[in-house]
């Protein structure tokens, strides 16, 4: 049946089956044409509460044989239409790894520091409105973000930063008037001069010139630390509770300058792979000033030398879990730790949203729902959702986008792209923020 559609039909139902209504075509019609091949262009749906925010994977082929349509590579899109033309065939799970620019990134920035990270394969749910932003907060904390229409402007914008200056550029193309797929590549600093890596081919990357719609540089600095410390102090093992501690500890303080200390740490708080610790502000410890407090209040310390890490905010209990029983970071859809984030997130976080107008506190979801439902339709809002681990103590939190549609109340989980799950087990309370 799917032979008798016409190539813009074709589109619309891979898009559908891909996306399940959540993605469009750009425009109407194909916005070029190869020997094999049409391209279309492809676009979210606006979400309430998230930016609209163009598809790192904004064009896709549609083959003209029986092969399903596929996105084109991130790294040489035209390239690799080229290559269909010649070969008319596509292997779904190696294109895969063929688009996915942000687990490469990623890759890369833990390479640089030393660590082991594997890029995961794309998946559809990586499109989805506010991506970019996700990636800097949760990847790279407190990175300046900027537009710049050359790359003359991202090299001087990069070598502003100083001698361990990185980055990463989102190089958005443009084609035939309609936004194409984009690339993500690494900047760094290396004796003074600019370097751009491509996780795509493991190499330099190219400064491409030609259909560049802009570029999007999130700039940042992680100062050069001496090996000596890095082995002194957290970079060694924690087979037991003193060692962890003291472990913990270095890399608390190096990670936020003495601002974070430990929780009621305890033997109890050991795991088959290492531990799990509870940790705050001080200044949150000392008065209790919500503004103060810590969104990831938790710190796993390896019982190797690996670096200690911080729980994801969605699934945090089943993300580590599976950690325990042996699952790799990076691999086998065990995602990577998120980058450590600000200390006290409120700070920080509101500052990018708006003025606080007003902060309510619930014991359970119901009353919440209910304050929630009788805010004025397109009040912007969030939930922080604060947990306990099995100790009882405060640990990683969760931030929910809330709003009153004119469907009714929504929930939307920014870490996990869609409706937010609403939790019960070791919950510790919730938070209604209302601001302007």
């Amino acid at each position: 049946m799917s032979g008798a559609m016409t190539p813009a039909q074709r589109a619309d139902e891979w898009l559908q089956q891909q996306y399940h209504g959540l993605v469009e075509l750009s425009v109407p019609h194909p916005v070029a044409e190869s020997s094999q091949a049409w391209v279309f262009g492809c676009r979210t749906l606006s979400q309430s509460g998230y930016s609209d925010t163009p598809m790192l994977n904004s064009s896709f082929a549609v083959p003209k044989n029986s092969v399903g349509p596929f996105h084109l590579a991130t790294g040489d899109p035209w390239g690799d239409l080229a290559e269909f033309d010649g070969s008319p065939q596509r292997n779904s799970a190696a294109q895969a790894r063929r688009i996915n620019d942000r687990g490469c990134v990623v890759a890369i920035d833990a390479g640089m520091d030393g660590g082991r990270a594997t890029a995961l394969p794309w998946q559809a749910v990586h499109e989805a409105p506010g991506w970019w932003d996700r990636l800097v907060r949760q990847y790279f904390s407190g990175a300046e973000v900027s537009s710049f229409a050359s790359w003359d402007a991202v090299i001087s914008a990069l070598l502003e930063v100083g001698p361990y200056a990185r980055g990463v550029v989102w190089v958005r193309r443009v084609l035939n008037g309609v936004e194409a797929t984009g690339h993500l590549m690494y900047a760094t600093i290396n004796n003074g001069q600019f370097v751009l890596l491509d996780g795509q081919t493991g190499g330099l990357g190219r400064m491409e010139k030609e259909g560049i719609r802009q570029l999007v540089l999130a700039r940042f600095s992680r100062g050069r630390p001496s090996p000596d410390t890095h082995r002194s102090k957290w970079r060694i093992p924690a087979e037991d509770f003193a060692t962890a501690v003291r472990k913990a500890d270095a890399w608390l303080d190096e990670v936020y300058g003495g601002q974070v200390a430990l929780v009621d740490a305890s033997p109890a708080d050991e795991t088959r792979r290492g531990w799990l610790f509870a940790c705050n502000t001080k200044q949150f410890l000392a008065g209790g000033d919500l503004a103060n407090a810590m969104l990831d209040a938790s710190i796993v310390v390896p019982k190797d030398h690996q670096e200690p890490f911080g729980l994801p905010n969605s699934d945090p209990w089943g993300w580590f879990s599976r950690w325990v029983e042996g699952a790799q970071p990076g691999v086998d859809g065990q995602t990577l730790p998120p980058k450590a984030g600000p200390a006290a997130w409120m700070p920080d976080t509101m500052r990018k949203l708006g003025p606080i107008l007003s902060i309510s506190e619930h014991s359970d979801w119901a009353p919440l729902l209910a304050e929630l439902a009788t805010l004025p339709e397109a009040m912007r809002a969030l939930v922080w959702v604060r947990r306990q681990d099995w100790t009882g103590r405060e640990s990683v939190g969760l931030l929910l986008n809330a709003a009153r549609t004119s469907n009714g109340v929504v929930l939307i989980d920014g870490m996990r792209d869609g409706q937010a799950e609403l939790e019960v087990d070791g919950l510790r309370s919730l938070h209604l923020i209302r601001y302007r």
